[in-house]
């Protein structure tokens, strides 16, 4: 313990940080200070002061433990250790108590145990969820200035990440959906590797179709699913679960499998019933475009056909343009346009057939989901890392939240080897109140009735309510 007792430590605390602000206020009416700098000295000392507090109470509620009758009754006292914790305000260092069990021999510190702090934790969980949201968004560098003021290393964020391990948002299902018409979208992302070459994760989102929402067209109940290394079949019957579990199958009359024409997308229509395939209009007009480069004027006609179902008409166009293209490069390029179209027919004609089909929005999807994070910055994964990582995205585009799932297993943590009662808080709470109030009220500056800014500092600490 420190030489001060718990309520001295609070209010000395109290009073080093209004001196402080009172010291910023006079720095900036003498040297100028914008807001920018003025928030940042602010929020050093209010960090500061937080680290200071949190200290205090927990080497108070160790104080509390120690003293408890039914404590000695079953831990013995071994000996006091300092434990050193970065957390969101900074490092805190504390004093604990360490104990054996009079019944079975178990060490452990008990105030550590009643604050679920791990006998191995440098840092508490609140920083490794900052560290894990901010990679999620930005590389491990950037997220591991912002978490706290300590200096933290790409290779902690790395830790945290594998820490949480492969996270999904598992909806909670009063009563499966009925609908009658369900839409899958599938694309991949083409992602550099350490260790050379690439590897593609693939995404696929399931939805009840599009909806207006504040002016926008939104997709309906969309539910987002990110694989890598999966195998196609792997990959359909986890997506044919997601839709037993969540809708009345008996129900849907047609589920739309919209993508690029892949083979492992066109596999979904072998193991989701009652589905069809939707060739997704982004490479549709990609291939038009690449087979009318040279020949501009074939491209309505192209379309014309499409639009229209007509699949020789499509032939006969492709032919013709096939014979007016001069250049072999050229000419193999609209040759191979043709054979994508054509062998993704069922793919293309189902728009002039089927009112249902809303076309595809895949190739968005990937760059807001995958390619922003993944692939669009010059860097290399480890497979690892990048398995993790489309796992986190897909969890927070789902509205995941990392404070609500169960992180790994925490080590040497008794779970409830000890607990204050309700008798114990309220003496504990009303002792502290009494005192820090009456030393307070003792206090020269509140007994001279001027206002000041650490008056009224002082005076706010005084009347407050203590839970």
């Amino acid at each position: 313990m420190k030489k001060y007792i718990f309520e001295d430590i609070i209010l000395q605390n109290a009073l080093n940080f209004t001196r402080e602000v009172i010291e910023i206020f006079g720095d900036l009416l003498n040297e100028g200070m914008d807001i920018t700098r003025l928030v940042a000295r602010i929020k050093e000392i209010t960090d500061k002061l937080g680290s200071e507090v949190i200290e205090a109470i927990i080497e108070e509620l160790d104080r509390i433990i120690k003293e408890d009758k039914r404590r000695k009754e079953k831990w013995i006292v071994e000996r006091k250790d300092k434990k050193r914790l970065t957390t969101i305000l900074g490092d805190i260092e504390y004093e604990r108590t360490y104990y054996k069990s009079r019944q079975d021999g178990r060490y452990t510190y008990l105030v550590d145990d009643a604050l679920e702090i791990g006998r191995h934790d440098r840092i508490e969980k609140g920083v490794k969820i900052k560290l894990v949201e901010n990679a999620i968004e930005e590389s491990y560098e950037r997220s591991s200035k912002k978490a706290c003021p300590e200096e933290l290393s790409k290779q902690t964020v790395l830790n945290a990440i594998r820490e949480i391990g492969e996270v999904e948002v598992k909806r909670e299902i009063k009563e499966k959906k009925e609908v009658k018409v369900l839409y899958i979208e599938a694309d991949e992302d083409h992602v550099p590797l350490q260790e050379g070459g690439d590897e593609t994760p693939r995404l696929v989102y399931i939805h009840e179709g599009r909806e207006e929402r504040n002016g926008r067209n939104v997709l309906k109940n969309v539910y987002y699913k990110a694989y890598v290394g999966e195998k196609a079949e792997d990959i359909w019957i986890d997506v044919a679960n997601y839709i037993e579990e969540n809708y009345k199958e008996e129900k849907i009359e047609k589920i739309y499998i919209a993508g690029d024409g892949a083979p492992w997308i066109k596999e979904g229509l072998e193991w989701i019933v009652k589905s069809r395939f939707v060739l997704d209009r982004y490479h549709l007009n990609k291939y038009v475009l690449k087979a009318t480069s040279k020949e501009p004027k074939y491209r309505d006609k192209i379309w014309r056909a499409i639009n229209e179902g007509d699949k020789e008409e499509l032939k006969k166009v492709f032919n013709e343009l096939i014979k007016v293209t001069k250049e072999e490069r050229e000419k193999e390029k609209v040759k191979e346009a043709k054979r994508y179209i054509l062998n993704n027919w069922e793919g293309v004609e189902i728009y002039s057939k089927d009112k249902d089909v809303i076309g595809c929005s895949a190739e968005g999807h990937i760059s807001h989901v995958f390619s922003s994070r993944l692939s669009r910055n010059p860097l290399g994964w480890s497979r690892e890392g990048l398995k993790l990582m489309a796992k986190l995205r897909v969890f927070s585009k789902n509205g995941g939240d990392l404070r609500e799932i169960e992180w790994g297993k925490k080590e040497n943590i008794n779970e409830g080897s000890y607990k204050l009662t309700k008798k114990q808080i309220k003496e504990a709470v009303r002792r502290i109140k009494t005192s820090t109030n009456e030393k307070i009220n003792n206090i020269t500056v509140l007994n001279m009735g001027k206002v000041t800014p650490i008056y009224r500092v002082l005076r706010a600490i005084k009347y407050a309510q203590v839970i």
